[in-house]
C-alpha cells in the first residue's frame, strides 16, 4: 500500500497465511488448527479517522469477519465469527457456533463487548463484559445450552436435558475462571458403571474457583430418587467430595434381580480413577431370579469382530467396556475408571432367591471392599428358610448363603439334606453365579449322579425305574439345569385350553394324568385318571383365607374338608 512517513495517512492491504497457529491459550489453539488465511484493508484519512475494513479470517475451525473504526480516540468494532464444527470441544454435539455482536476500545485499553451466540443443540447465551488484549476476560453469560456439553469432563457418564445458566468468566479463557450457577430441570443422567439412569433430573450446580458445587435431585426409571450435593474439580483429577442419599430407589435387573434400596453413600476423591465410595445401604424385600437357561441352548453368542471401525463406534465400544473385537472386556462389567468400595449392605431378612424349582429366603449383611473392577466381599446372606422342589417334592434347604463377587453378580450356595427311601443320605447343592448355578448331588455311600437323582425322587436304583420314571426323571434334571419349561407338556395344556396338566406316577410305576380347570374366580376342579381309579377334586375358595374342598372317586371313596390357611 501507501503512507506518509508520518503515518498521518496510508491506506494499506495485508494478506497473510498461517498454519496451526498458537496463542499460548489451549483452546484458542484448538480453534485455530490448520492452514489459515487472514486479510484486511487498513486506512487512516486526512481527518484522522483509522479503519480497519473487510477484516477477515478463514480457518478450518473458523472464519471470521470484522470491521474496526477509531475516531477522536475512540474504537469501534463489529465482528461476525462461526466455528465450524462445537464436536471438537463436545464429542456429542455436530453443527456450527455463531456469534456477532460489537466491542468498543475504552480508555484503559480493555474491549466493552456485546455479543449474541448460537450453536446446536438449543444453546443460546447473551455476553457481555471486558475482555483485554493480554487475554484476561471479565464476563457475563446468560443463556440456556444443551447439558451434553459437559460430557467430555464427566466420561463415562452423559447428560441430556436443557440448561439454563448464569455465569461470569473473571480470568483466562479457562475452566477454572469460571463462575456462576446451572439451573436444571427435567434432565437425564445416566451412569454406566452402575448401569444407573435417573431422569426429571433437576436442581443447582455453582461454579466457582475451578470447581462444581452440586444440589441436584433425580428419579430412577424403575422407582425410588436419589439426592446428590456436594462438590467436583472439572479440571484432572476432577477431585468430588459428594454425598448421595438413595429413598425407596428400585435397583433392577429384570433376568436377575430387583430390590428396593435406602441409605447414604459419600464419593471421595478423584473421579478420573482412584474415589472411595463408602457408606450404608439397607435393603427391601430383594427377589433374587435364577434363569431359566443362559442365552441359547446352542451356546454363547459368537465374538463380533469389528473391522477398521470408525472413531464414534470405537467410542461407543470403550464405553460400554468392550474391545475391539466384541470381547467384553476382562475389568469389569462396563468401561470408565475404578472406584475403591467400602459400603455395607443391610438387609436382616427378605431376600429371597428363586426358580429352578428354589424358593428361598435369606438375611444378613455384608461388606464391599476393594474396588467396582474387584469387589471383595466379607460377609454374607445367611438362609433363614427355604425348599427345593422337584417333580411335586418338596425338600427343605437346610444351608444356604449368598454374596457378592467381581462385578457385583450375586453367588449362591443352597444345599438341601434328606435321605431317601433306600436308606441313602443325599445332599443337593445348588451353587455358583446367580446367572447360571451347578446342581450337584452328594450321597453317602458314594453313587453316581443319576443313581442318586433316582433314589431321591423314586426311591429305588436307577435299574428299577420305569420308562415312565426314565422321562421324569429326565425333566427334573432339565429343571435343575435351567433347560426346563414343560415343553410337550405345557403345549398339550395350553391346547385343550385347561390350567393345569401334569403326569404322574406312583412308586409302582403305574401311571396317571391330572387335569385341572377354574370354574369361576374362587371356584378350582381337577380330575385325575388312573388305570385302576378315576378321583375328581372341588375346591372352593370362600374367604382368602378359608377353602372347602370334597373329592369322590369311581371307587366309591369320598369326602369333604373346610381349611383355614394363612400364609406368614
Amino acid at each position: 500500500g501507501s503512507l506518509l512517513p508520518n503515518l498521518a495517512t496510508f491506506d494499506l492491504t495485508v494478506a497473510a497465511s498461517a498454519r496451526s497457529l498458537n496463542p499460548g491459550n489451549a483452546l484458542a489453539a484448538t480453534v485455530l488448527q490448520g492452514a489459515g488465511t487472514v486479510s484486511a484493508r487498513v486506512r487512516r484519512v486526512n481527518n484522522g479517522v483509522l479503519r480497519v475494513e473487510g477484516l477477515e479470517a478463514q480457518f478450518p475451525n473458523l472464519s471470521a469477519t470484522a470491521a474496526v473504526e477509531t475516531q477522536n480516540g475512540a474504537t469501534q468494532a463489529r465482528f461476525d465469527a462461526r466455528l465450524a464444527d462445537v464436536g471438537i470441544f463436545a464429542p456429542d454435539f455436530s453443527g456450527p457456533a455463531t456469534a456477532e455482536g460489537t466491542a468498543t476500545l475504552n480508555a484503559v485499553g480493555q474491549w466493552q463487548v456485546v455479543t449474541a451466540v448460537t450453536g446446536p443443540g438449543g444453546t443460546s447465551a447473551d455476553i457481555s463484559g471486558t475482555a483485554s488484549p493480554s487475554g484476561a476476560l471479565d464476563l457475563r453469560i446468560l443463556g440456556t445450552g444443551p447439558l451434553g456439553l459437559a460430557n467430555g469432563f464427566i466420561e463415562p457418564r452423559r447428560l441430556d436435558g436443557i440448561a439454563n445458566f448464569d455465569l461470569t468468566l473473571n480470568g483466562p479463557a479457562t475452566i477454572a475462571s469460571l463462575g456462576g450457577t446451572v439451573q436444571i430441570a427435567g434432565a437425564r443422567l445416566s451412569e454406566p458403571t452402575f448401569g444407573l439412569a435417573l431422569d426429571d433430573l433437576g436442581g443447582t450446580v455453582t461454579l466457582t474457583g475451578g470447581r462444581a458445587e452440586l444440589a441436584l435431585g433425580g428419579t430412577s426409571e424403575a422407582g425410588g430418587r436419589i439426592e446428590v450435593a456436594g462438590g467436583i474439580g472439572l479440571l484432572p483429577p476432577r477431585v468430588a467430595d459428594l454425598r448421595i442419599g438413595v429413598r425407596g430407589f428400585v435397583l433392577r435387573d429384570p433376568t436377575l434381580y430387583e430390590t428396593i434400596a435406602d441409605g447414604d453413600l459419600t464419593v471421595t476423591g478423584p473421579l478420573t480413577g482412584g474415589a472411595l465410595i463408602a457408606g450404608r445401604i439397607d435393603l427391601g424385600v430383594t427377589e433374587l431370579q435364577v434363569p431359566s437357561s443362559s442365552v441359547s441352548a446352542l451356546g454363547d453368542l459368537p465374538v463380533v469382530q469389528h473391522l477398521n471401525p470408525p472413531a464414534p463406534v470405537r467410542l461407543t465400544l470403550d464405553r460400554a467396556g468392550l474391545t475391539t473385537t466384541g470381547a467384553r472386556a476382562a475389568t469389569g462389567r462396563t468401561g470408565g475408571p475404578s472406584y475403591g468400595l467400602d459400603i455395607t449392605i443391610s438387609a436382616p431378612q427378605r431376600v429371597f432367591i428363586r426358580g429352578r424349582g428354589l424358593d428361598a429366603e435369606l438375611g444378613g449383611s455384608l461388606t464391599l471392599g476393594g474396588t467396582t473392577a474387584q469387589i471383595v466381599p466379607v460377609g454374607e446372606f445367611e438362609l433363614l428358610r427355604g425348599r427345593l422342589s422337584i417333580l411335586q417334592q418338596r425338600f427343605e434347604l437346610t444351608e444356604g448363603a449368598a454374596s457378592l463377587q467381581g462385578d457385583f453378580t450375586p453367588f449362591i450356595r443352597l444345599v438341601a439334606m434328606t435321605t431317601a427311601r433306600t436308606g441313602t443320605e443325599i445332599s443337593i447343592i445348588v451353587e455358583g453365579p446367580l446367572v447360571e448355578p451347578l446342581v450337584t448331588f452328594q450321597s453317602s455311600p458314594e453313587l453316581p449322579q443319576d443313581e442318586v437323582l433316582a433314589q431321591l425322587i423314586f426311591g429305588r436304583d436307577l435299574s428299577a425305574i420305569t420308562p415312565l420314571q426314565a422321562i421324569q426323571l429326565a425333566a427334573a434334571v432339565g429343571t435343575l439345569a435351567g433347560r426346563g419349561g414343560g415343553g410337550l407338556i405345557d403345549g398339550l395344556r395350553e391346547g385343550f385350553g385347561v390350567d393345569d396338566l401334569d403326569i404322574l406316577a406312583d412308586e409302582e410305576g403305574n401311571a396317571a394324568l391330572r387335569i385341572g380347570k377354574y370354574l369361576g374366580e374362587n371356584v378350582y376342579t381337577d380330575v385325575t385318571i388312573g388305570s385302576e381309579s378315576t378321583e375328581i377334586n372341588l375346591n372352593l375358595d370362600l374367604t382368602d383365607d378359608i377353602r372347602a374342598t370334597g373329592s369322590v372317586s369311581s371307587q366309591g371313596d369320598t369326602s369333604l374338608g373346610i381349611y383355614f390357611e394363612r400364609d406368614y
